[in-house]
């Protein structure tokens, strides 16, 4: 782990870039999380910020630069893939159900399956993540029964049943009728308040003010500002960032 700042950063991407064909989507991207964080990544369409987040998780690779995440750079030729997987929990804008599995089945899969884990302890694990999400009751539902915000909290369960250490959140509500998505933004407010390390692409501007400890705002695959949410949403440092604000406020 490395020392930045007499805080505690595990994750440190230095030059990141990635290109589909011609289009540059990310463009020497640098940066660092520390334990404990939340971080917001906010900015207009077609900026990176998904492929951004993707990259942290080996679901795109990138052409060049690093990410070290534990101490290991997740580049590297031989890096242990599962490791991360199983360090790194993903929630995506879809939610990626198992639909003839009961919501249970789902919650336990990657426990029995990557940990190995025995499925009477699988069992008590996914329904005590079931519970944190408030649907215990549905355990033995099917996804297609449920509403998308709570599809989207199965989801979450399901990653936090494999006790990552870093979770991230792919535009999570976008997908959410208007009326489910506080739900979904009650759950991911507690992860925060329990000290989950998390980096959320999202367009809720009310979230990332009143939950993120930094705002990460890109463009053009550029990170334009690296800022507090007071100073973010306040007072922007760039035309671009106060373009965006005024219109997303």
């Amino acid at each position: 782990m490395n020392e930045v700042g007499g805080e505690t950063a595990f994750l440190k991407v230095n030059n990141l870039c990635k290109s589909f064909d011609s289009l540059k989507v990310l463009d020497n991207v640098s940066t660092e999380i520390r334990i404990g964080e939340v971080t917001c990544v906010l900015g207009p369409s077609g900026a990176g910020k998904s492929t951004f987040l993707r990259c942290l998780n080996r679901l795109e690779m990138p052409e060049s630069g690093e990410i070290i995440c534990f101490g290991k750079n997740t580049l590297t030729h031989g890096y242990d893939i599962r490791s991360l997987r199983e360090d790194v929990g993903m929630v995506f804008q879809q939610f990626n159900l198992f639909p003839l599995k009961t919501v249970l089945n789902n919650v336990m899969l990657a426990p029995v399956i990557v940990k190995k884990m025995k499925k009477p302890e699988a069992r008590q694990l996914a329904m005590r993540e079931l519970e944190k999400v408030g649907l215990a009751e549905k355990a033995h539902s099917l996804p297609g029964t449920l509403s998308g915000g709570q599809k989207q909290r199965v989801a979450i369960a399901r990653s936090l049943a494999m006790k990552p250490k870093l979770m991230l959140f792919d535009e999570p509500t976008s997908a959410l009728d208007p009326e489910l998505v506080s739900d979904v933004l009650d759950v991911m407010k507690q992860l925060a308040r329990d000290g989950m390390t998390m980096i959320v692409v999202t367009h809720e501007m009310g979230f990332a003010r009143e939950v993120a400890d930094r705002i990460l705002f890109m463009a053009d695959g550029k990170i334009i500002e690296d800022d507090a949410p007071d100073v973010f949403f306040d007072n922007p440092r760039t035309e671009r960032a106060r373009a965006f604000v005024e219109k997303m406020l």
